[in-house]
């Protein structure tokens, strides 16, 4: 299951956004991207996250919790340069 971000405070993992989330089905989202990945698929999700990682981590922040790392897959952090999907 790929996690797209995670937040950790000095507890541990305190919210992410993973397959559960962009994989959805059902109409509630609890995680961190506050239901803009949910239901999306993988490549939306991926986009959304990109786009807005920076925001949901203050939005945390001004929550109260004391970010202690802040995750990106590597798919989220960088847009590619190249289109590999139909290289041989």
């Amino acid at each position: 299951m790929t996690t797209l971000i995670a937040i950790y405070t000095g507890d541990g993992c305190t919210g992410r956004c993973d397959a559960k989330c962009y994989l959805a089905w059902g109409p509630e989202c609890h995680c961190i991207c506050q239901g803009a990945n949910h239901g999306a698929g993988k490549q939306e999700a991926i986009a959304n996250t990109r786009e807005m990682a920076e925001s949901w981590v203050e939005h945390a922040g001004a929550a109260g919790q004391v970010i202690t790392l802040a995750e990106l897959a590597t798919d989220a952090q960088h847009q590619p340069l190249f289109d590999l999907g139909g290289a041989r």
